[in-house]
């Protein structure tokens, strides 16, 4: 009984979550930020995590007091310029691992890693976009 109700209640969490980070989705900006912040600060409390809760807490009131759509758009273009980076680092990486014909794990490895930093970058882009 007690495992059933366990699985209520997470499933009933996740949901929640899924849709709050929908609703996000379609605001801009500071909006935006404060939701997304919102979010991280539900979580941190469900979690009982006191120094995420105190940071994400922070994080709200500095955003609140600084947050302005220029900066917003410059921590966008900041994050993209990081995972371009990452994009490019793991790309260099890869060729390398080729050109010395490291074993076949290791460059399906970095394959995966150039992925997974493409698929950040792509996400970031996004975000970009909708800004």
């Amino acid at each position: 009984m007690k495992l059933k109700t366990l699985l209520s209640v997470l499933l009933f969490t996740i949901s929640f979550l899924g849709f709050s980070q929908s609703n996000c989705a379609t605001l801009k900006g500071c909006e935006r930020k404060l939701c997304e912040l919102n979010i991280k600060l539900t979580a941190a409390k469900k979690a009982g995590n006191q120094n995420q809760i105190k940071g994400v807490e922070d994080a709200i009131s500095q955003t609140k007091k600084n947050c302005s759509t220029k900066t917003v758009n410059k921590d966008l273009d900041k994050k993209v310029k990081e995972k371009q980076q990452k994009v490019k680092e793991r790309t260099a990486d890869l060729n390398e691992a080729i050109q010395n014909k490291e074993s076949q794990e290791k460059i399906d490895k970095k394959k995966k890693k150039l992925n997974e930093a493409k698929a950040d970058l792509n996400k970031a882009l996004a975000e970009q976009k909708t800004k």
